[in-house]
């Protein structure tokens, strides 16, 4: 007995996933009143789905599987996990990576003389590569790769209209942390058009 989120928090300590129904909340509200499927996705020690977008249909339907990757250990994670379901499930599997002016060089008046489509198919390589050792261990996944300039969370968000699962990693940030510094998997939680699962550990 308990809290909902303490019990499933508590629970994830022993369980492979924790699947939950969409939140309920708005982000403004999840920052004041907390919602259970939030806290549970930010402290849980195992991966958690929030399921949003339509019910699942009767057949698959050639939707890939997105991930999304950005070189950290919590990505890594999320990619280990987004093959196996892939696998399994016999689903195409797209990892996209996002990029900003921001993130690759001071951004200024330098930034308007960069080959942008030179540097695009540059990232595509390192992406494929880094990928390779994946794709080793699950031969039988069709793997597509997005490098794509823009916010990772908005660009997920566009990937979820057309996708049957998005798998992401957090760092599992408070909600008012996320509010000012951003947070990908809160922003999926909360308007992705399809399931979103969201690796911690």
């Amino acid at each position: 007995m308990g809290k909902p989120a303490q019990t499933l928090v508590e629970l994830s300590n022993t369980a492979r996933m924790i699947v939950l129904g969409h939140t309920t909340t708005s982000e403004l509200q999840s920052m004041f009143a907390r919602s259970d499927v939030v806290h549970t996705a930010n402290h849980a020690r195992c991966p958690v789905v929030s399921w949003r977008g339509e019910p699942g249909p009767s057949e698959l339907d050639g939707q890939p599987i997105v991930v999304g990757v950005d070189g950290s250990s919590l990505s890594t994670n999320a990619i280990d996990h987004a093959f196996e379901i892939a696998d399994k499930v016999g689903a195409p599997l797209t990892a996209v990576h996002t990029w900003t002016e921001q993130s690759t060089l001071t951004y200024g008046e330098g930034s308007r003389f960069t080959d942008w489509e030179a540097y695009q198919q540059h990232r595509t390589a390192e992406l494929a590569e880094s990928l390779a050792g994946h794709r080793e261990k699950h031969p039988d996944v069709d793997i597509s790769y997005s490098v794509e300039r823009g916010k990772p969370d908005v660009l997920l968000l566009e990937h979820s209209a057309h996708a049957q699962l998005v798998v992401v990693g957090s760092h599992g940030r408070s909600t008012i942390a996320s509010a000012l510094i951003g947070s990908t998997s809160q922003n999926l939680i909360h308007h992705s058009m399809c399931p979103v699962l969201i690796c911690r550990s």
